[in-house]
């Protein structure tokens, strides 16, 4: 008798009419908050072990079923099983009907939200389109994919639509290196000119590093990377087979004194390194001169080695080189890490990645740990070699 109260209670357009098997018919009321309104749902119950919930049937009218398709017969099983009674059911049913003309109507709102910025994008890009530029702008058929270029300089990015309707972007792929004030993506809104602007402007202003970074890569040893890309503004040079340092440019000062990180032999890094902090040296970088230039000065040679020919056969025949790694016999591994330790054994000489050389050390029982260094054997020779032990 209780259940027949809560039912009657709870839902009062909803009519008892049949005892055996126990059914209703009626109204069953749920809100639409979008378009803050009642909906007013047709439904008949029929429940033969009421008050038990086993074989509850619930039919609805066709529009109902329709707008909801089969998903939402799974989800009144759903409820069926987890529910105590028929009128929590039904209270349940109506919550996942609300929710379901919610989200029904969040898709009218972004299906029209995205007509709309579609047509906007495409006024848009016939406008960009008519003006004259030095950037070459193309897109996909469906405007799903813009890509603007410049001097073999390319940029391709996504138009997309916030959850408030706003025009925002995605940048899919890009030849440019980051730069603060130059992320299309760091402001919500800009139009498609403002992109193609922004874009040329920054391309303008990587000249300059590309053309110091072009002629270290013309009169240099360098070996990372290994395919050159315009967003890679660092290099790493040779200067012998067991010495190398890796040279980093600042795109907004591309003749300035660059970050240098010297990677080798412990005495001839040292030797190195001692050079390019020496305030005589600093004083020598001319800003008028180019990078490989004042290079020359700074290391007090009369021009970089370049790549010798065996290594390119070496490379090109699949043959273990100098540049390998001893102990992986790769020169490049995970996360396009080269070789960068060096066996202190002059009639040795070996590289190997810092990645391997400790997992190698690590293995050895005569190994020893001093601070952050790891001490052993090496593999090639057996003189004492080190690494750093990696931050846990």
């Amino acid at each position: 008798m209780e259940d027949f109260k809560e039912i009657y209670k709870n839902f009062p357009e909803l009519i008892y009419i049949n005892e055996s098997p126990s059914t209703w018919k009626g109204i069953l009321t749920a809100v639409n908050r979008h378009k803050n309104c009642d909906i007013k749902i047709k439904v008949k119950l029929v429940a033969p072990s009421f008050p038990a919930l086993e074989d509850v049937t619930i039919f609805f009218g066709k529009n109902l079923a329709n707008l909801f398709g089969t998903s939402f017969k799974n989800q009144i099983d759903s409820i069926l099983k987890r529910s105590e009674s028929l009128s929590k059911f039904l209270g349940e049913l109506i919550a996942v009907i609300e929710q379901l003309l919610c989200d029904q109507s969040n898709r009218e709102i972004n299906f029209n939200c995205e007509t709309d910025s579609r047509d906007k994008l495409l006024k848009e890009l016939k406008f960009v389109l008519s003006e004259r530029s030095e950037v070459e702008i193309s897109a996909s058929k469906n405007l799903s994919r813009i890509k603007l270029s410049m001097n073999e300089i390319s940029l391709v990015i996504q138009p997309c639509v916030s959850s408030l309707g706003q025009n925002t972007w995605k940048i899919i792929s890009s030849d440019l290196p980051e730069l603060p004030g130059f992320n299309v993506c760091d402001r919500k809104s800009l139009t498609l000119k403002e992109i193609r602007n922004s874009f040329q402007k920054q391309v303008i202003t990587l000249e300059d590093v590309w053309e110091q970074l072009r002629k270290i890569d013309n009169y240099c040893w360098v070996t990372d990377p290994i395919d050159p890309k315009p967003y890679h503004l660092y290099r790493r040079i040779n200067l012998s087979p067991t010495l190398s340092f890796i040279l980093t440019l600042n795109p907004l000062d591309p003749t300035g004194y660059p970050n240098i990180k010297f990677l080798g032999a412990k005495k001839e890094v040292e030797k190195y390194r001692d050079m390019i902090q020496d305030e005589d040296a600093i004083d020598k970088w001319e800003l008028e001169d180019s990078v490989y230039e004042n290079l020359l000065t700074l290391l007090n040679i009369d021009e970089f080695p370049v790549k010798p020919k065996q290594a390119e056969e070496n490379e090109e025949g699949g043959m273990v080189g100098d540049e390998e790694c001893c102990i992986c016999f790769s020169k490049e591994i995970e996360e396009n890490e080269l070789p960068n330790e060096v066996c202190n054994n002059y009639r040795c000489r070996k590289n190997f990645h810092s990645t391997c050389l400790f997992q190698w050390l690590q293995e050895l029982v005569s190994n020893k740990i001093v601070f952050n260094q790891i001490f052993g054997p090496c593999p090639n020779c057996g003189d004492e070699v080190s690494c750093n032990v990696p931050a846990s």
